[in-house]
């Protein structure tokens, strides 16, 4: 096979199959969260159940993303990914079937949702890392934007039809939907060539001290990786600083005069900036020289707009400088997280995939906590304008790395034993 880092075209027929098995399973999992959540709270009344099975899958993945990256880097990723949506997909159609039967119970909602968690911890690093493997370096903004936009519009869709779904079909059908788009997606992959990893040619035995020595080193890289410690540090504290308001979106719309009705359309805008904002980079191709630029106008842009939108009033108000936010903070992440990404050594991409992902997780957690409990005492739009200036702040080091302004600025990015070219 071609070697992947020397692939000519993004529309590739690899590409073509991970992005449209993807995207299927990310529609039959929007419905799954509607029906599930639904169920819950009509069994239980519980809110705080809810939020229990909504965290599960974050918690998993924050302990559990370093150690299975740093085996989905020595092991065969196909293998990785048509097996953890196999299981998810029969997971789902049994628990579809049990909700027909009315023999459904909160116990195995929960134990499903750890399951599936523990599948989405080892899918989502094979996945990142082979969807790398599969365009040009050159064009991985476009990929990355095709990629989350349609998962963008798929939500965004999704959501808006789930409730006409669900009162129509009930919460059973949904469920049995879902496994099959986790198995329609097995399906596709199955017919991918996904190049093997450099550990995995090592042929050495997979050990517990193998994976542990993977992940300590995994630490020591990112951080000791020019470019890259400047990033996820930044990256991280912005993180813990500045994201933890998102989950009090609803109370602060309230505080803002906005309605639920009004809620759910602000919801929806906020969606919809993302949806253009990575069409555009998927059709257009950025000229490396301009990347650096575009990201830093992109995050200057990004805090006044949600700043001012912030100390304002109104649906109208809100809804105009939040869509404005969201979409140059979508450009920003889209073009940050590349670099991120191709920063990173191929032999531990994984690993240290997994590494960051689970700090980030931490971060994110933490921040919701804090501004939680912050909240309780003071007003939440001061705190999420100091939150939002700190956040930048903290992205400043970005701006002035050597390191990352190299990687970003290159037309292409020659990793460390990224010449091999065998395929299974």
């Amino acid at each position: 096979m071609e070697n992947t880092n020397k692939v000519k075209k993004l529309w590739n027929k690899d590409f073509v199959l991970l992005w449209q098995g993807t995207a299927v399973s990310v529609f039959g999992d929007v419905l799954y969260s509607i029906a599930i959540g639904f169920w819950v709270y009509q069994k239980t009344g519980s809110t705080g159940l809810m939020g229990a099975m909504s965290s599960i899958s974050m918690f998993v993945a924050m302990f559990l993303n370093p150690f299975t990256g740093a085996l989905v880097d020595r092991i065969n990723r196909k293998n990785v990914l048509i097996g953890a949506d196999t299981i998810r997909g029969l997971l789902m159609l049994g628990v579809g079937i049990l909700a027909l039967q009315n023999n459904l119970s909160v116990e195995l909602v929960l134990f499903t949702a750890f399951v599936a968690a523990l599948c989405g911890t080892m899918f989502g690093p094979a996945s990142m890392t082979v969807f790398v493997d599969l365009v040009p370096h050159s064009d991985l903004v476009r990929a990355q934007s095709l990629s989350s936009g349609t998962n963008n519009l798929i939500n965004f869709f999704g959501k808006g039809v789930s409730g006409a779904l669900l009162t129509f079909f009930g919460v059973g059908p949904m469920i049995i939907l879902n496994g099959f788009s986790f198995l329609f997606s097995a399906g596709s992959i199955l017919f991918i060539n996904v190049p093997r990893t450099v550990k995995q040619d090592l042929n050495q035995t997979i050990t517990l001290k193998r994976i542990l020595n993977d992940v300590g080193q995994g630490a020591k890289d990112a951080i000791a990786t020019p470019g890259l410690n400047v990033l996820l540090i930044s990256a991280l504290a912005a993180n813990f600083l500045g994201s933890g308001y998102s989950a009090l979106l609803l109370p602060l719309a309230t505080m803002k005069g906005l309605s639920l009705t009004e809620y759910g359309l602000f919801i929806g805008f906020s969606s919809m900036a993302a949806v253009i904002a990575m069409s555009i980079l998927g059709i257009f191709k950025i000229k490396p020289k301009y990347k650096m630029p575009l990201f830093i106008i992109s995050f200057i842009l990004n805090t006044v707009f949600i700043v001012i939108g912030l100390m304002g009033q109104g649906f109208l108000w809100l809804t105009i400088f939040f869509f404005l936010g969201d979409f140059t903070m979508v450009i920003g992440n889209a073009l940050l997280n590349a670099t991120m990404i191709l920063a990173i050594p191929r032999d531990k991409r994984a690993t240290v995939f997994g590494f960051v992902s689970s700090f980030s997780i931490a971060g994110v957690a933490l921040s919701m906590i804090s501004y939680g409990v912050l909240a309780e005492v003071y007003d939440l739009s001061l705190l999420a304008i100091i939150g939002t200036l700190a956040g930048f702040i903290a992205i400043i080091p970005i701006f002035l790395s050597k390191g990352i302004w190299k990687i970003m600025t290159q037309e292409d990015v020659s990793l460390p034993q990224a010449d091999k070219t065998e395929s299974v």
